[in-house]
């Protein structure tokens, strides 16, 4: 298994299919990875290797009902499993790209001192989950293993960057060793933060999204397309209405709106590609 081999294949594939790139157009790529399958994060680097700087970025992980880990992608009258689908397109008009999550640092910094793939085994030399109910205790929540699934929808970690923004990477169990396993990469020796926000927060946050792309595109729009991360709904339930609202609102009235919800999503973060939540229950990589 190669995941990064294979970004920078879907990459090529798409491309040489667009005639060379003329002065005055931009070029565009949307990136549809496994997200149950292989490691995603690594599908983007090497997509991002394979078709350099200058490149709008948009899309998401391929998941399933959240009960199973099978899902499949169609492409050219086929469906595949565990295949990274790519759509490269060329515009006239330049293309934006927004991206905020509205997710706020809840505890104090630890480092990954221990991790595998989507694991991390241990923080600050205990273990991960030890310091997921340390940090809660701290705020007067008591977090033991079976509620942890709760808490952690509404407590990912974060990564934090250079530009002051945080990456997200969302909790899905806690394993036997009190582990912790994510839906994505997660660097070992990295900083990382426990993080919270309200429902206000993950609203505002799209909205800021949407005007983010909004005013990197002057004139009139000819349309938005939107991957939104499958664990926003889950939160969100019915206010997912007034997430589209929001998206409107700031995209402008009568632009056409487009997208899907998806297990993690890959965008343009000034100007470098990344994925914001998306990899594999089963990562490729060994421990």
């Amino acid at each position: 298994v190669d995941p990064r081999g294979a970004g920078r294949a879907a990459v090529a594939q798409a491309v040489e299919k667009l005639p060379p790139l003329p002065p005055g157009r931009r070029r565009a790529l949307i990136v549809l990875p496994d997200a149950l399958n292989g490691n995603p994060t690594e599908v983007v680097r090497g997509a991002q290797q394979e078709a350099g700087a200058g490149v709008g970025w948009a899309g998401g992980g391929a998941g399933s009902n959240l009960r199973s880990f099978k899902t499949a992608q169609f492409a050219q009258g086929e469906a595949y499993r565990d295949r990274v689908v790519v759509i490269a397109f060329d515009a006239q008009e330049p293309i934006g790209v927004g991206i905020q999550h509205g997710w706020y640092p809840y505890g104090p910094p630890a480092q990954v001192t221990k991790a595998c793939g989507t694991i991390a085994i241990e923080l600050d030399y205990e273990s991960a989950f030890e310091v997921y109910r340390r940090t809660a205790a701290s705020r007067g929540v008591e977090l033991d293993v079976p509620g942890f699934a709760s808490f952690a929808m509404t407590h990912p970690l974060g990564i934090p960057q250079a530009s002051g923004e945080f990456v997200i990477r969302d909790p899905i169990s806690v394993e036997s060793d009190g582990s912790v396993r994510y839906v994505a990469e997660i660097p070992d020796g990295s900083l990382v933060r426990v993080m919270e926000g309200t429902r206000e927060d993950l609203l505002d946050a799209a909205a800021g999204a949407a005007t983010m792309a909004r005013e990197a595109t002057p004139g009139p729009l000819g349309g938005a397309v939107v991957f939104d991360c499958v664990s926003r709904y889950l939160i969100l339930g019915e206010g997912v209405r007034d997430e589209l609202l929001r998206f409107q609102e700031a995209l402008g009235e009568g632009v056409p709106v487009v997208g899907c919800l998806t297990l993690g999503e890959v965008g343009a973060w000034r100007s470098t590609a990344r994925t914001t939540a998306t990899s594999s229950p089963r990562s490729g990589s060994p421990c």
